[in-house]
């Protein structure tokens, strides 16, 4: 990402894989029917009625509302060590979280999601709020910035756990806002400083088999109280950004945005409008889709804090067929 430091899925703890030359071809048709199963998932009864999407057609399989309110320390991981929520919390089956005392990208901040993350009745003219606080706590005996991650399980039968967060082309919506989360610079405006120590969110595409060179995809993605962007990884080489787009939309009010993944092509839009269209490094491997929050550019002074707000998601699995180009 060019304009602004980013925040990536943490790739430590990745299960390492060693393949048995004899098991290759028996492997490969594996994988064949697990990429089939996971772009048009024939056998999930669809939410809503099918829409119309490019070669295809999107089927709504997961709309979280937050309906139920939850407390802060609500969200704690069973095993401490495992993504899955506590069977006693209403989202146990709709979300999973990285686990408190994972690092956030670059080792700014940590994830600590039984302290920063909660669902509210209401917030800001909206019903039922997810609400993720990023602020510096003492833990383990010294300050330490504190974030969250979450993921929506889509498919929560699948028996590998890697399937219930991830599929083959989707349609991503989120409706969110920010608050506070920076310094203000003297005149009480964002700081101009992009390397400034503050809060921020990835809205993010990411490889379901954690191999970054499949490719990623940030939308949105913002410092907390700054303008909403939108980043592309060049497959391959995925240190590099093959798009970067800002937007003149602050963060700071409610805005909904979605990515469009399909065969070939990606399309990102902002408030129903299209920011951006692509047919370059478009990942074309089963992803999971998700939220991380925490410090960007450096860690924030012990004085900054602010939270991110979603109102609600909805998720779409994608369909070959009858569609629009």
């Amino acid at each position: 990402m060019a304009s602004a430091p980013e925040l990536r899925p943490v790739r430590t703890r990745l299960l390492l894989r060693v393949l048995l030359p004899g098991l290759a071809v028996a492997l490969i048709a594996v994988a064949v029917v697990v990429l089939v199963r996971e772009e048009a998932r024939p056998g999930s009864a669809c939410r809503a009625a099918r829409e119309p999407a490019p070669g295809g057609s999107w089927c709504s399989v997961y709309r979280e509302d937050f309906t139920v309110p939850v407390p802060v320390g609500g969200f704690t991981n069973v095993p401490a060590d495992d993504w899955s929520l506590a069977p006693a919390n209403p989202y146990a089956s709709s979300l999973r979280s990285y686990p408190d005392g994972w690092p956030t990208t670059g080792d700014l901040s940590l994830n600590l999601a039984s302290r920063t993350a909660q669902v509210a009745e209401a917030a800001d003219g909206a019903q039922g709020v997810f609400r993720l606080d990023g602020r510096t706590e003492v833990v383990d005996g010294r300050p330490q910035a504190l974030g969250g991650s979450f993921y929506p399980v889509t498919d929560p039968g699948a028996e590998d756990v890697r399937a219930r967060t991830s599929q083959l082309y989707g349609r991503y919506t989120v409706r969110f806002r920010t608050e506070g989360g920076f310094a203000p610079g003297p005149d009480g405006a964002y700081p101009s400083e992009p390397a400034a120590g503050r809060y921020g969110t990835a809205f993010l595409l990411w490889p379901a088999d954690d191999r970054w060179a499949d490719g990623e995809v940030d939308f949105p993605e913002m410092g907390w109280g700054d303008r909403v962007q939108g980043h592309v990884h060049t497959v391959g080489r995925p240190e590099v950004t093959s798009a970067d787009v800002t937007t003149a939309t602050s963060s700071a009010a409610w805005s909904t945005a979605t990515i469009e993944w399909s065969p070939g092509l990606l399309v990102l839009r902002l408030d129903g409008a299209e920011v951006f269209r692509t047919t370059t490094d478009v990942p074309s491997v089963p992803m999971r889709w998700g939220f991380q929050s925490g410090a960007m550019g450096a860690t924030p002074d012990p004085g900054v804090s602010g939270a991110l707000l979603v109102d609600h998601v909805d998720i779409d699995a994608y369909a070959r067929g009858t569609g629009s180009s």
